[in-house]
């Protein structure tokens, strides 16, 4: 389902009155039950929680599959709440696990229905938004948001496997700690930009070439360093202890991300060290912000201390 991007919101006001004069618009159930997320905490969360699954439990007779159910505009509508609302974060987690232990429709929102395949296409991501892009420190801002949502949703794995959202985060430090594609000269997906026939007054290729070697700067660990941080704070003793396959590891990779690691696939202490060390590293480079380097450091220390047994 193709949705058209509804704006950030700087109050629930605003966001509920986009969410419900939006083409895909939630149930007034679902938007009700969204109002008291945003704004009313003497609502319990498993009231909240109820509410909001009410129309999708009272839909499941009429799906395909009623184990299966359509939770598109629900989690559509969280994720779109994540993006906006920095200081709710842990109410959101809350909510999710309070929808998890629903005894409705024959538990059926215990295995979280297109939850992970949702956050996976529309919610986590590692990108460096370039300096043309509009509302870009709110993007920046909105994809930490995400990280922090799926980290502390992993602190809740005992309740159910599908709340575990860690495996995510291997993706995330090797997108972090171990891609240098800024370290490449020759840019091809860029070169064919160039077609020596254009008229320099229809198509600025030297313009067009900077833009997009903005997206292979050093600068985008700027954006990625406070996701990984999200990760550390929260799980940082578990990733320590991982062992196994990490999701999203491809051959394909080595040529266009230019990773440093070159050792063993998968999850290992090794490479938890290796990762520490490249943020040790990033404390040094220049071109990052003051904030970054001082957030590199937080990380490095965070991983020394879990490294001797601490964390």
């Amino acid at each position: 389902m193709p949705f058209p991007k509804i704006p950030f919101a700087d109050t629930p006001d605003e966001f509920l009155s986009f969410q419900e004069h939006d083409s895909y618009a939630p149930p007034p159930e679902m938007r009700s039950a969204f109002q008291k997320l945003l704004t009313d905490s003497s609502v319990p969360m498993s009231a909240i929680a109820k509410e909001a699954a009410s129309p999708i439990i009272a839909n499941m007779a009429n799906e395909q599959d009623p184990r299966w159910p359509d939770c598109t505009l629900l989690w559509r509508t969280l994720c779109r709440a994540v993006d906006s609302f920095t200081e709710l974060n842990d109410r959101f987690v809350e909510f999710v696990v309070e929808l998890q232990k629903l005894p409705d429709g024959d538990h059926v929102f215990a295995i979280l229905p297109q939850f992970n395949n949702h956050w996976t296409e529309f919610g986590y991501t590692m990108t460096y938004y370039v300096s043309d892009e509009p509302e870009r420190d709110r993007k920046h801002q909105a994809q930490v948001n995400h990280h922090a949502f799926c980290a502390k949703l992993s602190t809740h794995h005992q309740v159910h496997p599908e709340l575990d959202q860690i495996q995510r985060a291997g993706f995330t430090f090797r997108s972090t700690c171990e891609f240098a594609p800024w370290e490449r000269t020759h840019f091809p997906e860029i070169e064919e930009w160039y077609d020596p026939d254009d008229d320099p007054a229809d198509f600025d290729w030297p313009a067009r070439r900077d833009l997009e070697l903005e997206r292979v700067n050093i600068k985008m660990l700027n954006a990625k360093i406070p996701a990984a941080a999200q990760w550390l704070q929260h799980v940082g003793r578990r990733l320590y202890d991982m062992q196994g396959n990490m999701t999203g590891e491809h051959d394909w990779q080595t040529a266009v991300l230019n990773p440093k690691w070159t050792g063993a696939k998968g999850y290992s202490k090794e490479r938890f060290v290796f990762w520490r060390e490249r943020f040790e590293w990033m404390t040094k480079v220049t071109a990052l912000e003051k904030e970054t380097q001082k957030l590199a450091q937080e990380c490095a220390d965070k991983m020394k201390e879990i490294e001797n047994g601490g964390g």
